[in-house]
């Protein structure tokens, strides 16, 4: 196996390729001393083979179990003739450098038979990763939308005045290598309860501001209460570059984003609410990378990785009110087009040759769903019978840290 040091680690997210393949294309002779991890030959032992994470694009590999010894200079095995130079002499193009084992057609091209079951049993190793995270995040951006007026015509009670404190849940990823270059990914992850509250400041006069059809004035205090709750599972294919630091991904995910937010109206003490609710179920194919942003041959890592996709959500919201005297209720559903998207950054720290604790930052982007209080202008609960339709303009912003462990073997 021949083993180059990548100087490039330092270039940040696509200006890394970019830089990396002109650098390449112009000059052959940096090949020589720059370069990335290339296999000479079939599968030796774990000790001897790249050591590379789930999805990173590995630019240096370690000598062996428990060495982080970068090598400046290519080298041979045994035996073996070294890659640089081609029969006759000359310099060999740097590009397929490390692919002479797939006949030349790069490694992209790399196969151990043309049947499916050798196709799952190439070379590879480690064959399966697990990475167990707790992930713990804060919901951003809370739409403004009035909920009660003062006297003076001012906003006494917002919506966006419920911010939630940070909400926590696990993460799984299983990756399955079918061989050094592709591999097979399935994600989860649940994070619940974002809740939020807020209440009026005493002492005013409110109004209601146009609620589900109703703007009454008479009160004394409010308050809204608000619960969220998101989950995602994700089942990815990856291919990984020998030429550049970037895991190219495709698959399928879904994602949930269920919220609800309830209002209570004061005057003298409780005297009615509202209760609104609204569900988002995403379904769609996405796209995404993922970037080495630093790798020096030590035992720490950083990798960056995207992933968004246009999805169909299936969205639908239920509004309610209810005093001692009255109740009416009314509900809508839609189906559309909406946004996710995710993007991170995560550290590796190896401290075992199978075993790496890792610490990173996430954050998810959610556009054209449903929200609660987008809900309240669009139902009349005071018309007979009551009328609802669905506003799916809303928008959601979740963002915080992840931490756990990572297993190869």
């Amino acid at each position: 196996m021949s083993v180059y040091r990548d100087r490039t680690s330092h270039v940040s997210l696509s200006f890394a390729c970019l830089l990396t393949c002109l650098v390449c294309l112009t000059t052959p002779a940096l090949g020589r001393a720059d370069g990335y991890l290339i296999e000479d030959g079939g599968l030796r032992s774990p000790a001897a083979y790249d050591k590379g994470y789930a999805g990173e694009s590995v630019l240096v590999s370690p000598a062996g179990p428990g060495s982080f010894e970068s090598l400046e200079r290519p080298v041979s095995a045994p035996g073996e003739t070294d890659e640089t130079v081609n029969p006759d002499g000359s310099e060999a193009d740097w590009l397929t450098v490390g692919c002479t084992a797939c006949g030349g057609q790069g490694c992209g091209q790399c196969s151990h038979g043309t049947g499916l079951f050798q196709r799952l049993c190439g070379d590879a190793w480690p064959r399966w990763v697990v990475q167990i995270d707790a992930l713990m995040l804060w919901q951003g951006n809370i739409a403004s939308r009035p909920l009660f007026i003062n006297g003076a015509g001012f906003t006494a009670l917002d919506a966006n005045q419920a911010q939630t404190p940070m909400s926590a849940g696990p993460r799984v990823g299983l990756f399955y290598f079918l061989d050094q270059t592709h591999a097979i990914e399935g994600n989860y992850f649940n994070v619940r309860p974002f809740d939020g509250e807020a209440t009026a400041l005493p002492g005013q006069t409110l109004t209601a501001s146009s609620l589900a059809g109703f703007s009454v004035p008479g009160f004394d205090g409010a308050q809204v209460f608000t619960n969220g709750a998101i989950q995602s599972a994700e089942l990815n294919w990856r291919r990984r570059e020998c030429w550049c630091p970037v895991t190219w991904l495709a698959g399928f995910r879904w994602v949930e984003w269920n919220q609800q937010m309830r209002i209570t109206e004061h005057a003298g003490g409780p005297i009615g609410s509202f209760f609104s609710e609204t569900g988002n179920d995403l379904y769609g194919g996405q796209g995404g990378m993922e970037l080495g942003l630093w790798n020096a041959g030590g035992p720490f890592t950083v990798n960056g990785i995207g992933k968004a996709g246009a999805f169909y959500n299936n969205a639908y919201q239920r509004t309610s009110y209810t005093d001692p005297a009255f109740t009416s209720a009314a509900a809508a559903s839609v189906d559309r087009i909406a946004f996710f998207g995710e993007l991170g950054v995560n550290g590796n720290l190896r401290l075992t040759d199978w075993l790496s604790w890792r610490l990173g930052y996430s954050l998810f982007w959610l556009s054209g769903v449903a929200i609660p209080a987008n809900q309240l202008s669009t139902t009349n609960l005071a018309a007979v019978p009551p009328t609802a339709t669905i506003n799916t303009n809303g928008s959601v912003l979740l963002h915080g840290v992840t931490t756990g462990l990572e297993a190869r073997w």
